[in-house]
């Protein structure tokens, strides 16, 4: 039932930008292609042990955007008798809309749904003492698993100087499915979190460079003349 009425709300905002849309002059050449790194994930490869890595670029037509997304993952946790690893990686793929695309300076606030997979592996080991016979170490791992989910996105890209832009995205995960795992279910999923959860949001934050290779018009907005009523009647001349 969460899944319906997920997409039935989705699909009502779609109707809704696809009805306003007509009212721009359509020019479905591209004109700009966004790359993008993370910024918060790039902070705890370079000032952490974990490798988390994403990036993401996309192409303009119209006020759309094609958008692909990868990202990898590897981590580590640890307690007194167990080691817990991590690694895989990560994509998303699918449409944005732009919600302002007449501001002058080309930032926008944007909304997406994204098609998303991972590949990944896993393994703890486990150490046991006993007092009589010693102590053992316990391995159980997965090799080779993979996931799926949905994603509903918004997010903006504001202007910081010349073609470098700041932004961000708010992300809802949904309808998760997970294949390939044995005796020990995995602690996260790249790109989508914790594993035991059947819906989550995220957040991402990036640093982006906006490369424009031919000039296209910021569109003007419409204005909408109020309209006369009908069969109402107008003051004679003196």
């Amino acid at each position: 039932m969460k899944i319906l009425k997920y997409t039935a709300s989705l699909i009502l905002v779609l109707n809704c930008t696809m009805s306003w849309s007509q009212e721009l002059k359509k020019d479905y050449k591209p004109s700009e292609i966004l790359f993008a790194a993370d910024i918060i994930d790039l902070g705890k490869t370079f000032f952490t042990d974990e490798t988390r890595l994403e990036f993401h670029s996309k192409i303009d037509f119209h006020q759309f955007y094609l958008t692909g997304e990868f990202g990898v993952d590897k981590f580590k946790l640890g307690g007194d008798n167990y080691t817990y690893t991590s690694e895989g990686s990560f994509f998303r793929i699918g449409p944005q809309v732009n919600l302002m695309p007449y501001n002058l300076h080309r930032s926008s606030i944007f909304f997406g749904l994204m098609y998303a997979r991972s590949s990944f592996n896993d393994q703890i080991n486990y150490d046991q003492s006993d007092a009589g016979w010693g102590g053992t170490t316990i391995d159980y791992k997965n090799d080779n698993m993979s996931a799926r989910w949905f994603e509903a996105n918004v997010g903006i890209n504001v202007k910081i100087a010349g073609p470098v832009y700041l932004g961000y995205t708010v992300r809802f995960k949904f309808s998760k499915a997970l294949t390939g795992n044995g005796e020990l279910f995995p602690y996260e999923i790249p790109g989508y979190g914790e594993a035991d959860k059947g819906s989550r949001f995220g957040f991402n934050y990036y640093l982006i460079y906006k490369l424009r290779f031919r000039n296209k018009p910021v569109p003007k907005r419409p204005i909408r003349r109020a309209e006369e009523p009908e069969n109402v009647p107008r003051p004679e001349k003196s």
